[in-house]
């Protein structure tokens, strides 16, 4: 069976073009065109067969629906026009893209890496991955910044697994002002989960993940 690509673009003569580039591919089918400037909802992205959706970063934002809101698992590649750093960094950590591809990539390099896709792969070629990872790290170094020394801490116990009455004990602090800290640094991080900064703790301390352990008492 052929894979359904879904193809979501700003151009509609790019988006042609992109068609065009996959008929009478005996393995890949374009079964939709989300037409630019058009939002298309989850109700309607689920009555789509499940497939690949190739879109370029701004129907990614604009078009496209968040990945949570919808019933049926569509992977999505993003076609990379030179949309910038931190505009990778963006779709990876907040749209969940499966995979990027530059713009300037082969025939045969596009329609390989749709089917990576397709098949849960992720796919980055090593430029790319390099530069999301130095994003992320200037990202998470931004962030840090925004914290206080006391906060630090805090973030830095909460990485190796403490709990919020560990935390109050081991800086001789009560456990309700350790949950007053966690409430300003989570909205500080824009972070909505303890396990989220739990992993983000990780990243800034480089902890070795196996001595962290999850905790729920926030």
């Amino acid at each position: 069976m052929r894979i359904k690509v879904i193809l979501a673009f700003s151009n509609t003569l790019f988006a042609e073009g992109i068609g065009k580039l996959f008929e009478n591919d005996p393995d890949l089918e374009v079964c939709s065109v989300i037409e630019p400037g058009e939002a298309c909802s989850a109700a309607e992205l689920d009555k789509l067969p499940s497939g690949v959706i190739l879109c370029d970063f701004t129907s990614l934002y604009n078009s496209l629906p968040e990945a949570e809101e919808t019933g049926k698992k569509h992977h999505v590649l993003l076609l990379d026009t030179y949309c910038g750093r931190e505009n990778l960094v963006s779709a990876v950590l907040r749209k969940k893209v499966s995979g990027i591809i530059m713009s300037k990539s082969e025939t045969a390099q596009l329609k390989k890496a749709v089917k990576a896709v397709h098949k849960g792969e992720v796919w980055l070629d090593k430029n790319t991955f390099k530069s999301i990872l130095h994003g992320i790290n200037a990202m998470n170094g931004d962030k840090n910044s925004l914290l206080s020394v006391r906060e630090r801490e805090i973030v830095s116990l909460i990485g190796k697994g403490l709990r919020n009455k560990e935390i109050a004990s081991r800086l001789n602090i009560t456990e309700t002002t350790v949950k007053t800290h966690l409430t300003r640094i989570f909205q500080k991080l824009n972070i909505k989960a303890r396990s989220e900064l739990i992993s983000y703790a990780i990243k800034t301390d480089d902890l070795n993940p196996s001595q962290v352990r999850t905790s729920h008492d926030f």
